[in-house]
């Protein structure tokens, strides 16, 4: 048996999201162990993630002792070990996460990110409301040139920013991969880029909805922010104040409060398990 200490990691899941969670507060192993690892934390994301040497997720999230009033600190990795600001489908895995684990007594949990602060209150049902961050239409229209063509977006910030556009068929949106991994890295968008998110309507307050994200560079099950900005420019076009968004791995309600440029977004967070993580892995 080998002799390296190992440490637990939380696979969860968000509307098929995944993320790797790591309790890293002052009293917990990995604070202890995290001085001899010789990686960085970008580094040692880019290791848990990974599907062969890891646990095959789209980001890695570390749970800190709270400050300055908040009840937890995050420090948010992609699987490529870059960070990213804000994630809601990682917001309501890193609620549950918390409430089952060492916050019982609360119900609405107040987490320091890079955007700032994110609220998430645990419902009756089980289901997480998240308070997002301020949300805004940067450009309502925005013109990228690719090798293809000329693309039209809109571009919203919803914590991190967003390319939104919409698509009369959902299915085309696997023929436009190339290009939103174009745009994704648009020199108009330098240096941080932005996620590409198309949508299309269903029903009256439905809408299909997918995201190619910077850090994974791929389309993704589900992204919370990307969910938020499709909606916001579909309730902008439509007058709905509530939008149901569905992405390939699950559902959200997206919810706009009138004055209030935070908006809120309901849905599951499921654990999917946990693991014992060898750190011989990374020696």
């Amino acid at each position: 048996m080998s002799s390296f200490p190992t440490v637990k990691i939380t696979k969860m899941s968000g509307a098929g999201n995944t993320f790797a969670l790591l309790d890293a507060r002052d009293s917990s192993v990995w604070k202890n162990l995290e001085k001899n690892v010789h990686k960085s934390r970008s580094e040692f994301a880019q290791i848990i993630c990974d599907k062969v040497l890891g646990v095959c997720t789209d980001g890695f999230l570390l749970i800190e002792k709270g400050s300055e009033g908040f009840d937890f600190n995050w420090d948010f990795y992609n699987n490529d070990g870059s960070s990213a600001e804000m994630c809601g489908n990682a917001a309501r895995c890193a609620a549950r996460f918390c409430h089952e684990n060492f916050a019982k007594d609360l119900k609405t949990i107040r987490f320091k990110t890079g955007a700032g602060l994110v609220t998430a209150e645990i419902k009756a049902d089980g289901r997480i409301c998240v308070r997002m961050p301020a949300a805004k239409i940067i450009k309502e229209k925005i013109e990228l040139k690719t090798n293809a063509s000329s693309e039209e977006f809109t571009l919203v910030n919803t914590g991190v920013p967003h390319l939104v556009q919409k698509i009369h068929n959902f299915k085309d949106a696997g023929d436009l991969k190339e290009m939103a991994r174009e745009c994704r890295h648009h020199a108009d968008l330098k240096p941080a880029g932005a996620n590409v998110t198309f949508y299309s309507l269903t029903e009256e307050n439905k809408i299909l909805a997918v995201t190619f994200e910077r850090g994974v560079e791929d389309y993704t099950l589900a992204c919370g922010t990307g969910a938020v900005a499709a909606a916001m420019v579909f309730a902008k076009e439509s007058g709905n104040k509530t939008v149901d968004v569905h992405m390939p791995g699950g559902s959200m309600e997206i919810q706009f409060i009138p004055g209030d440029f935070h908006p809120l977004m309901t849905g599951e967070a499921l654990v999917v398990g946990e693991i014992q993580y060898n750190l011989e892995v990374i020696r």
